[in-house]
């Protein structure tokens, strides 16, 4: 009885420490505190975002849905005509900025 006590004791210990090994290599914190504070430093980086440039609010549905579609048939008409695109998401000037490019490769006929 007292070996099953041990071993049960013993899984537990392992597991904790498991536990917390994924923790360290996954985020590089492993203690209650740490977690807690990390949630919380990026609970406050998300509202200083917001703050900073603004939330979706006053832009409503029907005019994200109609620029998205717009977006999107003018991005699959580009992407007919081009061999090459890329996209790119930055703060410019504290602004987040997405862009995409198309771009295509010209070359002229073998010289002789």
């Amino acid at each position: 009885m007292h070996t099953d006590v041990a071993e049960n004791m013993e899984q537990q210990l392992r597991s904790l420490y498991e536990e917390r090994e994924y923790l360290q290599d996954r985020f590089g914190v492993s203690s209650t505190e740490e977690i807690v504070n990390m949630v919380e430093c990026l609970e406050a980086q998300l509202r200083d975002f917001y703050s900073r440039f603004g939330s979706t609010d006053g832009f409503g549905d029907n005019e994200s849905a109609a620029l998205l579609s717009r977006l999107k048939e003018l991005s699959s008409t580009l992407d007919q005509m081009y061999s090459k695109k890329s996209v790119q998401f930055f703060i410019e000037n504290d602004r987040p900025t997405l862009r995409a490019e198309w771009s295509e490769t010209i070359t002229q006929g073998e010289s002789k």
